[in-house]
């Protein structure tokens, strides 16, 4: 046992030394914070990114858009102001009167100035109207049409009375003042229609003076 025990003449050789690595408990918590912290960050600005990207992309949609709406031979200015100024100035005029006409006059007025400021452009916008109505609800683009047919046609009907009604109410005054100028002689119908009687009695009126002057 002293033989075992007893050291060596020669130079013994290194030991391989092992290093283990260690974290306490607050690192680890540091860590995993730090992690989320970094993940959070990098979806938040994923999503800003898309976001950002997204209203571009709308925007560029919406200029588009306007840009085929608009008709190239008019003009949003002032065209485009006189038709706000009308809208706006019929919401001020008509804000204290009663609801129907309160939400009734706007949009007519809005849609009659652009038919007269605008008219390529309200046209542009009707048609675009119309492709997407029947996209999106064709029964209801089908029933809005005839209705709105329907009431064409009682419009033109409507104007084609009145103008029948005007034409037999001016043959009817017509006859009325030829009757009387038949039967008394007058000359009505130059009265009514604004022609001077002078000039007509200056020569009966001048020839008594050429008279009395050869006598």
């Amino acid at each position: 046992m002293a033989q075992t025990d007893k050291l060596s003449v020669y130079p013994e050789a290194d030991k391989e030394l092992t290093v283990v690595e260690t974290h306490t408990e607050l690192e680890r918590q540091v860590s995993r914070a730090r992690q989320a912290v970094q993940s959070f960050s990098a979806k938040f600005l994923g999503s800003v990114r898309s976001g950002v990207n997204s209203v571009i992309k709308t925007e560029d949609k919406v200029e588009d858009r306007v840009s085929s709406l608009l008709a190239k031979n008019e003009n949003l200015t002032p065209n485009g102001l006189y038709v706000g100024v009308l809208t706006l100035a019929s919401m001020v005029f008509t804000r204290h009167r009663a609801f129907p006409i309160r939400w009734t006059v706007p949009p007519v007025v809005l849609v009659a100035s652009m038919r007269y400021f605008l008219p390529g452009t309200s046209d542009n916008i009707a048609e675009y109207y119309e492709k997407k109505e029947e996209a999106l609800s064709k029964p209801f683009s089908e029933a809005r049409r005839a209705q709105w047919t329907r009431a064409k046609q009682f419009w033109y009907t409507g104007i084609d009375h009145l103008q029948m009604t005007r034409e037999k109410l001016a043959g009817t005054w017509t006859s009325s003042v030829r009757g009387l100028e038949d039967s008394t002689g007058l000359q009505v119908s130059s009265i009514l229609s604004g022609s001077d009687a002078t000039p007509s009695a200056t020569p009966n009126s001048a020839e008594p003076k050429q008279t009395r002057k050869l006598v």
